[in-house]
């Protein structure tokens, strides 16, 4: 176990009196929010850099890479940096982990989501992450969307425009990444996006999932504790407990963490065909949790419950055939198709996604609900 992963279950464990995660996660955003200032200088060389034609890398925790690379609402144009070295007028987002250190060679910007570890030419944004009891790469994917939407208006006022992602579960996501050639075409030409004052990207990404925080715990408290119980029973009794996840962030979100040790972790992609999905055994009084993304895990469901297992799952749309089964709960994340949520006048899709941080809080928020 890495010392980040460690430093990851203490973190966790301490802050289980804090209360509940999806208002944890709304209060690390207010943090980043104080941060904003500081964000402003670093976006501003960051930016100049890009539109001078250097490149944008993404290094360090893999969780926090995928995150931030092939993202919907994120910028076509970063890449891993894994063996590449970055060179003097690019820009690298680094997520820490252990004792790791991005490849980079003099004059390279170096924006680390966390402590400074002493880098030349490094800038560093904090997590917040033991300040608001949330995991730690919860924190990092906050301070990193913030700072890419300012990032993203930087350019804009410099009159260039990066290409976004939009979600491949919407009509235009594939054709969008072949048009652009999944960023080799970074920059729009000509798209007409009105320059954003400094500040403003960021506070409507915080705004908006702060309010998308806000009704999950308003509308889904009673089924979260549900789901509480029934995971709690299901420990008393010696049953199973799974928690299937897909997304970026996932599954290391859970298998990598004390998640991990209470739920047994796999990938299932709902609604996208030609996955493998897990062949676990389910029988009465197991529960399973699927973290998911836009489609329900129908397939999921109905093999579970006819195993007399519990389900619970999180997802934008619900499976109808089990709206009223009293051992399936759904939670509604909140966020709309296109997972991006923030609007630049002028800009062809929306940019900065809410899953990750979201559906990570609701994650962590049953694993707490999990004890007795």
């Amino acid at each position: 176990m890495t010392p980040f992963i460690v430093a990851i279950n203490l973190v966790c464990r301490a802050a289980d009196a804090l209360g509940s995660h999806v208002l944890r996660a709304a209060s690390l955003l207010d943090s980043c929010r104080a941060d904003l200032p500081a964000v402003v200088p670093i976006v501003k060389d960051a930016a100049s850099r890009l539109v001078k034609g250097g490149r944008l890398w993404a290094d360090g925790l893999p969780a926090l890479v995928s995150e931030v690379c092939g993202r919907a609402g994120g910028l076509m144009m970063i890449r891993r940096l894994s063996d590449a070295k970055a060179g003097p007028g690019d820009v690298v987002l680094f997520f820490p982990s252990g004792d790791q250190r991005p490849n980079v060679e003099d004059g390279c910007l170096v924006v680390t989501f966390g402590p400074k570890t002493g880098m030349p030419c490094e800038r560093a944004l904090p997590n917040h992450a033991s300040q608001t009891g949330v995991s730690p790469a919860i924190g990092m994917a906050a301070s990193a969307w913030v700072f890419t939407g300012e990032m993203v208006a930087a350019c804009a006022r410099l009159g260039r425009m990066p290409v976004m992602y939009e979600s491949i579960g919407a009509y235009g996501g594939h054709p969008r990444i072949q048009q652009y050639k999944d960023g080799e075409i970074a920059w729009h030409e000509d798209l007409g996006v009105k320059p954003v004052p400094t500040g403003v990207v960021g506070a409507r990404f915080i705004d908006t999932v702060s309010r998308m925080l806000g009704r999950i715990e308003k509308e889904h408290r009673s089924d979260l504790d549900r789901i509480g119980e029934w995971a709690r029973e299901a420990a008393r009794q010696g049953k199973r407990l799974y928690m299937y996840s897909m997304g970026h962030i996932f599954p290391d979100e859970i298998e990598k963490t004390d998640i991990g040790k209470v739920f047994r972790s796999g990938v299932w992609n709902a609604g996208f065909r030609g996955h493998k999905t897990p062949d676990d055994p389910y029988a009465q009084g197991d529960l399973v949790v699927h973290i998911g993304y836009q489609h329900p895990p129908s397939d999921l469901i109905r093999k579970v419950r006819s195993a007399g297992a519990l389900v619970a799952y999180v997802s934008i749309t619900d499976d109808r055939d089990f709206r009223r089964d009293a051992g399936v709960v759904r939670i509604d994340p909140m966020w709309d198709w296109p997972d991006a949520c923030v609007e630049i006048e002028g800009c062809d899709v929306p940019i900065l996604p809410a899953s990750g941080i979201i559906n990570s809080s609701v994650a962590w928020e049953i694993y707490r609900l999990s004890h007795d």
